[in-house]
C-alpha cells in the first residue's frame, strides 16, 4: 500500500524535530528537571505521531477494503435482482394492494386449500379484506373500528 504523503503527521513531526533541536541546541538543558520533563514529552509527542501515522495509514486500508467490498456486494445484488420478477405464484405468496389505504399485503396461497376464500386485515388500516382464490378482493370489505 503506498503511503499518503499528505498525512498531517507529517508537518508535526517537522514541529517535533524543531523542538527537538532547539532542546539539544541549549546544552546541558537535559540535566535539569525542566529539560528532562521537555525532553520526555518530545518523546512522548514522537510515539504519538508514529502511532497516528499507523492509524492514518490502517484507516486508509479500511476505507479501501469496505469500497470494494460494497462494490462487490453491490454487483452481486445486481446478479440476484437484476431484471428479476418472481412470479407470485413461485413464491407461494400473492400480493394484493388495500383498497383503502393501497398498502401492499402479502396472501399466503396455501390458506386457499381448504376455502375458496379468506378474510386478511389490512396491517395499515385494519380494514378486512375477502380475498378469493385468484387474489381478487371483494367490494364488501370492512373497517374495523379499534
Amino acid at each position: 500500500m503506498e503511503y499518503q504523503t499528505h498525512v498531517p503527521s507529517n508537518s508535526l513531526r517537522r514541529d517535533l524535530a524543531f523542538i527537538r533541536g532547539l532542546l539539544e541546541g541549549q546544552g546541558h538543558a537535559e540535566e535539569t528537571p525542566e529539560g528532562k520533563v521537555l525532553g520526555r514529552l518530545v518523546h512522548v509527542l514522537d510515539e504519538l505521531a508514529e502511532e497516528n501515522e499507523k492509524l492514518t495509514v490502517r484507516l486508509s486500508e479500511l476505507e479501501e477494503y469496505v469500497e470494494a467490498v460494497d462494490e462487490d456486494l453491490n454487483e452481486l445484488e445486481l446478479i440476484i435482482y437484476d431484471d428479476e420478477e418472481l412470479d407470485d405464484e413461485d413464491i407461494g405468496f400473492w400480493e394484493v394492494k388495500c383498497p383503502n389505504c393501497d398498502e401492499s399485503v402479502l396472501v399466503n396461497e396455501e390458506i386457499f386449500d381448504t376455502a375458496e376464500e379468506a378474510d386478511l386485515i389490512c396491517p395499515r388500516c385494519d380494514t378486512v379484506l375477502r380475498v378469493n382464490d385468484e387474489g381478487e378482493i371483494r367490494e364488501e370489505s370492512v373497517l374495523i373500528e379499534q
